[in-house]
């Protein structure tokens, strides 16, 4: 055996603290924010709240280095517009009671317009109060069938019911299910991914990707991409949502108002403190009366503090520009309300405001913004395309689809319930032109079921 030494370039990525600070920041709402500055205030003495009477225009803080004398400037600069309106005290005590929407509260919306018998709703009904904060079902269905009175095959339906709601993955019993349903929400039930996790899951997690090739007879690099694919969905899908806390409470970051034929968002700047750097530490500085030892300590302590007034800065320009291209490009929303939500996807937004789409993603997480239609996630304005294509009318989001055809669905004769074919044709005079197996899609994932269950004699 012989032993060698051989050099070689590598290119990796790292990320420095700075951004890992800002990314963080960027993904953190408003109220747990408010805890982390509060805690950067207690262990950086040069940080120190700007008085809330002081209401004077700053700007953005400088990167010159930590020892510059000049006066650094507070933060945010953009938060705060001199005229805007006032939000009435009872306003603002109600909306900051506001819960975000738990897993189940979601869930129970989507079964309540599910067309299903009352033992079937009893037993969704069952696994959804069973479910854990993750999404997964950790209860065996022969206790479903026991708490909800119902028989063994009505709870495996209503199990099949509730995997079939949003988000994809939900009350799975196991974590190969979980990607599996998320995988059949993409119809990707025969991909190479959904082979991989049906037959090969424990080689997947040891990363013996060649094993996996040979096993499945197919290249080692379609495995890989495929792994990469399976990567990207969620281990957790119900961990987006909030906990069932009924004391949990949110604050909207922003609010939408109507100026003309426009709607622009405002920041709510009293949701966060003003910082600035005390000029006490920068005089001290200054005057060369502080040893090496103090000085060195308090260069290192205001290139923090200047650090994180950079990242607020950030934070709050980017989730603005966010707000800016929602308020343009669903103002039919803000106008008529949930059915008239447009298309728009992460991709395109990060493209509209020249960022990557992950730092969209980071700023939607776990925000809120008061609407005239009440106070919704950010994310809810995120949905992708149904219809026009090849000219057949304009595009509509995903989610006024499934909401026009739960209202035509509820609106029919329970003796002669329409047949998807009728519905491919009522949203089409709708100016929703949708193929017949997407009609089938949305069919299940709202829980309605195919004409001869929903047919009452």
């Amino acid at each position: 055996m012989s032993i060698s030494l051989q050099t070689g370039l590598r290119q990796t990525t790292t990320i420095s603290p700075q951004v890992q600070q800002s990314l963080q920041l960027l993904q953190t709402p408003a109220l747990e924010l408010q805890n982390l500055l509060q805690s950067e205030l207690q262990t950086n003495p040069v940080l120190e709240e700007e008085p809330p009477a002081d209401l004077t225009e700053a700007s953005p803080p400088d990167t010159d280095e930590a020892d510059s004398s000049e006066a650094d400037s507070d933060w945010p600069i953009t938060s705060v517009r001199p005229d805007r309106p006032k939000l009435d005290p009872k306003q603002a005590i109600l909306e900051s009671t506001v819960r975000p929407e738990s897993l189940s509260e979601h869930l129970e919306s989507q079964l309540a317009l599910a067309a299903a018998s009352p033992e079937l709703r009893a037993a969704a009904a069952e696994i959804i109060g069973n479910l854990d904060e993750d999404g997964f079902l950790r209860t065996e269905l022969t206790e479903i069938t026991s708490a909800a009175k119902v028989s063994p095959e009505t709870a495996a339906q209503a199990l099949e019911l509730v995997q079939s709601f949003h988000p994809p993955g939900v009350a799975a019993r196991t974590l190969p299910e979980a990607l599996l349903l998320q995988l059949h929400a993409r119809g990707r039930d025969d991909s190479l991914e959904a082979r991989i996790v049906r037959e090969h899951f424990d080689l997947l997690g040891k990363r013996k990707f060649t094993d996996i090739a040979a096993l499945l007879s197919v290249p080692v690099d379609s495995v890989l991409a495929a792994s990469e694919a399976i990567a990207k969905l969620s281990p957790r899908p119900g961990a987006a949502f909030a906990p069932d806390r009924p004391d949990l409470v949110v604050r909207p970051e922003a609010s939408f108002v109507r100026d003309g034929d426009r709607w622009l968002p405002q920041l709510e700047g009293d949701l966060l403190p003003r910082l600035r750097i005390s000029d006490l530490y920068k005089d001290l500085l200054g005057d060369g009366s502080a040893d090496e030892q103090t000085r060195t300590y308090l260069k290192e302590r205001i290139r923090s503090a200047r650090f994180l007034l950079q990242a607020l800065e950030r934070r709050q320009q980017t989730l603005q520009k966010l707000l800016e291209v929602i308020g343009r490009r669903q103002a039919t929303y803000f106008e008529e309300g949930p059915a008239a939500l447009r298309p728009l996807t992460m991709t395109d937004a990060a493209a509209e405001i020249g960022v990557h789409e992950t730092t969209v993603s980071r700023a939607v997480a776990n925000k809120y913004v008061r609407t005239p239609f009440g106070v919704v996630p950010l994310r809810f304005f995120f949905a992708t395309a149904v219809g026009g294509e090849d000219g057949q009318g304009p595009a509509v989001a995903n989610t006024s689809a499934k909401e026009i055809l739960a209202e035509i669905v509820g609106r029919e004769n329970p003796e002669k319930p329409y047949s998807d074919a009728t519905l491919e044709e009522l949203l089409k005079e709708r100016g929703i032109p949708v193929a017949r197996r997407t009609i089938a899609k949305y069919r299940n994932e709202l829980g309605i079921l195919p004409t001869h269950l929903r047919r009452k004699r």
